[in-house]
Parts: structure tokens; C-alpha cells; sequence
């Protein structure tokens, strides 16, 4: 079990219960409308762009950004803050140079999964087959981060061990996500979202009336220093940068986005989905920042001694503020980890479920393919509980190495595929084979300390991919718009 900083108070468990309450009622109320395959998979055509602009801040923030997230300001101090400066420009960049087209697909073809587009995109079943498998494995290691966040969380919310709080958290998760899928999905990350929002504003009140706005107490500290302050922080510049550029691109390359841009119901929809995704990543990022450096100011003060887990730094700030205001901020904190998670649980289902079996020629009728989604949602959960539990790591660490493996597979198949008309297919499966490939072979090495280059090592991932993908694309004679549907030829201008 985890420090306990939080005492369960009624305004926390009461916040609790109506949380899960809420999200519980919208999912089996979205389960009305979950009725075909692509539906219950995608949400495909269902939303406006309010409600998809707030889902996906949701669906990316994650337990990454609201508990790592501080964890990492008290770690690095300022360095941090490039993830906010990246990542709210890389969504609304990505929804204004992509969704057009992938929208677009979903009005002249059925269309339910990232796959089924690159399937279409590409005229190939292997394209489809290799994604399926990349962003399965992918959505595996990311819902690991959140299996750390939800147990560490419910632990401080409710006081129960790290593992009945992950049971609790992916047990109320899985009862909607059943009956309701991405649809429900979505309709409850919107929700979520505007949890969040409402937690920034508590965090704002609670940060200045703790320290005024002051940090020279930091500025000070023998233990931190100035460094923690200015412009990149206690990490090396050249770190920072590449955190940036990672979320920046991963940000475009990142599902939870480019899943929902088809789910919109309206070409119209598309820019407005950017602008709110985009800015309200960057307003809600601002409740991790000043999480981290509360915890760096209580610590500096000497109200508190140092923390033995970084992780911890959100819970310590909020351990400061008032019963209603750390109501608020937790269950944002509760909101970030379930949003994202409901997200990763679908996703992975359908690719098993929709992709990789109907790659290899087995299509299965819609109701089965709902069935078996459905039996993949509890099953993968459990997967990623299993490898959350053993791998131990901060909650950051295995956020960023998610997003590096998503951006791996993502970026050269949507960033790349959906914008050059050069683009083959052999480009895209020797770019996304290379991903599949070096994303794990990465971790593995990692882990037995044979390789250990943070960060970076996944930028090489997402690097290779596009050089591969770009550059055997120039010696291949046809492009895979040649083999495209002719309804689709006008929406890529070929």
C-alpha cells in the first residue's frame, strides 16, 4: 500500500459514488445507440464536435497527466511544462490536417477502427493485420500506466489497497464499457472532461491561496534550487526537447484522437473538435503543473519531508487543500484515469475482434463481433493489471514510452499516409513492421539494463518508422492510391 496522504473524507466518497454513478448511467444510456458493429467499435458519424473535443482531451490526459504529471514537475521542476506547451498544439494541428479525410471516409465506406481505414486507405489486409497487432500492444503497455494511477488513486480516495482500488476503478469501467463500447466511451470521456475543467479551477484556488503565487521558497531549497524554476528545469536541455517533440508528434499519432475524428457527425464539426480538444488540454494541463509545484513548495516550507515516490507529489498538494476543493480535484484526478482507460479497452478489443480475425479472411456477422468485443473487454483489462502490477515504473515513464509506441505505428499510417499521395503500401507495412518490431525489442533491452536511453530511445522507434516508410515508398513504383476505391479518390484529391 501506498503512503497514505489523503484521509477518506464523506465530500470524497460522496464525490466517488457519483462519479461512478454518472459514468455508469451515460454508458448504458449510450448503449441504446451502440446496436451495429460499427457503432458499438467506433462511434462512427454519432457526435458533435463539442462532445468529441472534450472526449479526447479526456482520453489523452490520462492518468499520465494528472498523476505523472506532477510527479515529473517534482522530479525536473519547469522541464516538464514542454509536454503542455506541445500537446495541445499536436491535437488541434492533427485534427486540421487529418480529420478532413478521415471523416470523410466514413461517408462513402463502413468504417468502425483505425485498421478499418488503413484496410481501405491502403487496399491491404496486411497494412491492416500489422496495425491491429502494433496498436493492440501499444494500447496494452499505455493501459498499464493507467492500471498504477487507478490503484494509487483509489488508494488515497477511498483507503483501500492499491489492488482493490484497481479492481474497483477497471470493475466500474468494464460494467459500461459491455453494453455500450467506443459510443459509450465517448459519451462518458465528454463528461469526464468537463470533471476536469472543474478540477482546474479548484487547483487554481487552492495553489494561490497556499503560496500566493510565490515560489522563491523552492527558488531556496537546498534540495531543489533555482533550477526547478527556470526555463528547462533540473533536465538537460536536449531532454526537454525531445520530450516536447514526443508529445508534440505522438499527440497527432495519438488514437484516442484520430479515433474520434470520424466519429463526428458532420464535416463542420471538425475544426471546432480541434480548437476545444486542443485548448482544453492546455487548460487542464495547467492542474498537474501547479499539483507538482505544490508539492515542491510544501516540501521546500518543510511542511512535509521529501518524497520517497515522485508519483505521490499530486496527493501530497491536494493532502493541503479544503474538503470540497480536494473533492474536486480528485475526482478530476478519478476522470483523467477512467476516461482514458475506457478509451484503451475498446480499442484493443476491436483489434482483435474486428481487425486481425477479418485480416486473415474470417469475417465475423456484427452480432458476434460484438459478443467477442465484449468478452475482450474484460480480458484485456486483466492483461494489463498483470503487466501494471510487475512492472513497476513511474507512471510517466510508462505514459511517454505508450505514447512513443502509438506515435510509432500512427504516425507514418495517418500523419503520412492520409496527407502524400506517394505513400505505398509497401512504405506503410515496412514502416509499421519496423514498429511493431522495435517498440518491444526497445522495452526489453530497457528493462535488462542493457539499453537504457529514456525517450529518445523511442523517438528512434517513431524516426525509423517514418524514414522506412518514406523512403520505400520512393522506390516503389505505385502508390496505394492507385488501388483506391474511386469514391474515395476525390476525398485525397487523386
Amino acid at each position: 500500500m501506498n503512503e497514505q496522504f489523503i484521509q477518506p473524507s464523506p465530500w470524497i466518497i460522496g464525490y466517488t459514488i457519483v462519479f461512478i454513478l454518472i459514468s455508469m448511467g451515460i454508458g448504458f444510456y449510450a448503449s441504446k445507440y451502440a446496436k451495429t458493429a460499427e457503432q458499438f467499435f467506433g462511434g462512427t458519424k454519432m457526435f458533435g464536435g463539442v462532445t468529441i473535443g472534450l472526449a479526447s482531451m479526456a482520453a489523452v490526459m490520462s492518468a499520465f497527466g494528472f498523476i505523472g504529471g506532477p510527479g515529473l514537475v517534482y522530479k525536473f521542476g519547469m522541464s516538464s511544462i514542454w509536454m503542455t506547451i506541445a500537446c495541445g498544439p499536436g491535437m488541434a494541428y492533427g485534427y486540421w490536417i487529418l480529420a478532413k479525410r478521415m471523416r470523410g471516409m466514413a461517408d462513402v465506406t463502413d468504417v468502425a477502427t483505425l485498421p478499418d481505414i488503413a484496410r481501405v486507405r491502403f487496399n491491404s489486409q496486411a497494412v491492416r493485420a500489422v496495425l491491429a497487432i502494433g496498436l493492440f500492444l501499444a494500447a496494452i503497455s499505455y493501459l498499464s500506466s493507467q492500471v498504477i494511477g487507478g490503484g494509487i488513486l483509489m488508494n488515497q480516495m477511498l483507503g483501500v489497497s492499491n489492488e482493490w482500488g484497481i479492481v474497483i476503478m477497471f470493475g466500474t469501467t468494464v460494467a459500461y464499457m459491455i453494453f455500450s463500447g467506443m459510443s459509450g466511451s465517448i459519451l462518458t470521456d465528454a463528461f469526464q472532461g468537463f470533471v476536469m475543467l472543474i478540477a482546474v479551477i479548484a487547483v487554481l484556488v487552492g495553489f494561490f491561496m497556499m503560496t500566493g503565487g510565490d515560489l522563491t521558497p523552492i527558488m531556496n531549497s537546498p534540495q531543489f534550487g533555482p533550477s526547478f524554476v527556470d526555463g528547462f528545469g533540473s533536465m538537460p536541455l536536449q531532454a526537454a526537447l525531445v520530450f516536447g517533440l514526443i508529445f508534440f508528434v505522438g499527440a497527432m499519432g495519438q488514437p484516442t484522437m484520430l479515433a474520434k475524428m470520424y466519429s463526428l457527425k458532420t464535416p463542420q464539426d471538425i475544426k471546432k473538435a480541434g480548437v476545444i480538444g486542443g485548448l482544453s488540454y492546455g487548460v487542464t494541463s495547467i492542474v498537474w503543473i501547479l499539483c507538482g509545484y505544490g508539492a515542491l513548495y510544501i516540501v521546500a516550507t518543510g511542511a512535509s519531508p521529501a518524497l520517497a515516490k515522485a508519483d505521490n507529489a499530486a496527493f501530497l498538494f491536494v493532502s493541503k487543500l479544503g474538503g470540497v476543493t480536494q473533492a474536486l480535484v480528485m475526482a478530476g484526478l478519478l476522470a483523467a484515469i477512467v476516461s482514458t482507460s475506457s478509451f484503451f479497452i475498446s480499442l484493443s478489443s476491436s483489434a482483435i475482434t474486428r481487425d486481425l480475425i477479418g485480416a486473415f479472411g474470417h469475417e465475423i456477422p456484427h452480432d458476434k463481433q460484438i459478443r467477442i468485443g465484449q468478452i475482450l473487454q474484460v480480458i484485456v483489462p486483466l492483461i494489463a493489471i498483470g503487466m501494471g502490477l510487475w512492472g513497476g515504473r513511474m507512471v510517466a515513464i510508462l505514459g511517454a514510452l505508450g505514447w512513443g509506441f502509438f506515435a510509432s505505428v500512427t504516425i507514418p499510417t495517418f500523419a503520412i499516409g492520409m496527407l502524400w499521395k506517394r505513400c505505398s503500401t509497401e512504405g506503410i507495412l515496412t514502416g509499421l513492421v519496423f514498429a511493431v518490431i522495435s517498440n518491444p525489442a526497445y522495452l526489453i533491452l530497457e528493462n535488462l539494463k542493457i539499453f537504457r536511453f529514456p525517450f529518445a530511445g523511442y523517438l528512434f522507434c517513431i524516426a525509423g518508422a517514418v524514414v522506412l516508410t518514406v523512403v520505400v515508398s520512393l522506390f516503389t513504383k505505385t502508390s496505394a492510391g492507385d488501388n483506391m476505391p474511386k469514391a474515395l479518390k476525390p476525398i485525397f484529391k487523386l
